[in-house]
This record gives structure tokens, C-alpha cells and sequence, in this order.
């Protein structure tokens, strides 16, 4: 099995930051700028290999999207 580096994984983020599905787009203007409760959200997150699509650190909380 190959092993992504930290760097790559890093890009790979932030080109799918530029590229977000509908539903990511829609999802995203409710979770950003604290106003889910006052919960801090991130996209495109890198956790180790994995890019999660919506992280919040706080609350231990990943969200991913399909299509």
C-alpha cells in the first residue's frame, strides 16, 4: 500500500477546497464563520491520509457528503 505524504495530502485538500460539489457549497454557507451554535468548522481536512469533507475539532465531529 502506498503512503501519501504529509505535503501531498496537504494539496490534494486544498485543490478539492477549490473544487466543492453542489452539496458541499450549500452545506458549507451554514457551517462557516461560527454559525452552527458558534462551532468552528473546517473543509477539505486532512486527518492523517484521509481528507475529511467538514471537520469540527471542538465537538470531535466529521461530516462527509456523497455526489
Amino acid at each position: 500500500m502506498e503512503t501519501k505524504s504529509p505535503q501531498y495530502v496537504a494539496d490534494r485538500a486544498k485543490k478539492l477546497r477549490k473544487t466543492q460539489t453542489p452539496a458541499e457549497e450549500y452545506l458549507w454557507r451554514y457551517l462557516r464563520n461560527r454559525q452552527l451554535d458558534g462551532h468552528k468548522f473546517y473543509r477539505q481536512h486532512p486527518i492523517g491520509k484521509f481528507i475529511v469533507d467538514f471537520y469540527c475539532p471542538a465537538e470531535k465531529l466529521i461530516i462527509e457528503l456523497d455526489g
